[in-house]
């Protein structure tokens, strides 16, 4: 009796020990979800129902929980997309380093005729990548007219429709252009998640302040290297009488070709795109809201 109270005590001693490593299991997979506004936590209790405990011919069997099945480059992309799991990573820490490198494989190089300019990837579909950029650059477009992405891909696009009210426009690529395997190494801009908060709650709050870091990319000169640009809010919204229009408005150095690059936070949120630039080191740029905005009234029509 006392060898068989041994053997049940160890019997159990190694379920535990195979219950933590199916814990451990599922904390890896399962643990690298995080976001800028939460992180995804583990609930032991549920993942202790999966394992299943049975008694087979007198000893004590523990059927590990069913992990992910391996799968394909088209089924991880089509799954991404599927899921808008394609936005570009955070930068949690809020270093404008890291945020720079996060964005840089959303930022695109726009070539319309003789005329050049830049933009970002807005969405990325099953289906389509779809890049956003200025009207004015887009008053140019032909049917020879290509993108240029940060590694070297060039592409045609089609233009997708153009905004009445505000300097911005659409194009799209077919996702069947790129290989899966280019078409994971991009990603599209991370929206600000206040813009999420004020379509769930109708709360207007902005997504950027006073005094804000921003920065932006100039991919437009040279796609081989891109230059890292570093700015300063003004004011999130004011009023210009050039655009007739209220803009993000900050301080910072834009170059020709610039128009269309996207302005991000610390964080390397998406918060507006550069329309215009001074001679006094001034930027004016639309705001994210209006961007979105005009984006789902595109997809209305």
């Amino acid at each position: 009796m006392t060898g068989f109270g041994y053997w049940r005590r160890t019997k159990q001693m190694q379920l535990g020990i195979k219950k933590q490593i199916c814990l451990i299991i599922a904390v890896l997979l399962l643990g690298g979800m995080t976001s800028c506004s939460s992180k995804t936590s583990i609930d032991e209790e549920a993942v202790e129902k999966e394992i299943v405990v049975e008694e087979i011919a007198g000893e004590e069997a523990v059927l590990l929980p069913p992990l992910i099945q391996a799968t394909t480059l088209e089924g991880d992309y089509r799954a991404m997309a599927r899921l808008g799991l394609a936005a570009t990573s955070c930068s949690e820490q809020g270093n404008l380093e890291q945020a720079y490198n996060n964005v840089l494989c959303s930022c695109v190089r726009i070539q319309a005729g003789e005329h050049y300019g830049s933009g970002s990837i807005y969405r990325m579909l099953e289906n389509e990548i779809i890049i956003v950029t200025n009207r004015h650059v887009l008053q140019y477009w032909n049917e020879d007219c290509f993108v240029t992405f940060f590694n070297g891909a060039v592409l045609k696009c089609t233009l997708m429709g153009m905004s009445d009210e505000a300097d911005l426009g659409f194009v799209s690529i077919p996702a069947s252009a790129f290989t899966y395997q280019e078409l994971l190494a991009f990603r599209n801009v991370r929206l600000p998640v206040e813009l999420f908060r004020e379509k769930k709650n109708g709360e207007s709050k902005d997504s950027i302040s006073k005094g804000d870091k921003i920065f932006y990319v100039n991919i437009a000169s040279d796609w081989r290297n891109p230059v890292y640009m570093e700015g300063e809010v003004i004011a999130p919204l004011m009023f210009l009488e050039d655009f007739q229009r209220e803009m993000l408005y900050g301080r910072g150095n834009a170059v020709p070709g610039m128009s269309g690059s996207g302005v991000f936070d610390k964080y390397g949120n998406y918060v507006g795109m550069i329309t215009g630039g001074t001679l006094q080191n001034e930027i004016a740029a639309i705001p994210v809201e209006v961007i979105e905005r005009e984006w789902e009234k595109m997809n209305l029509q």
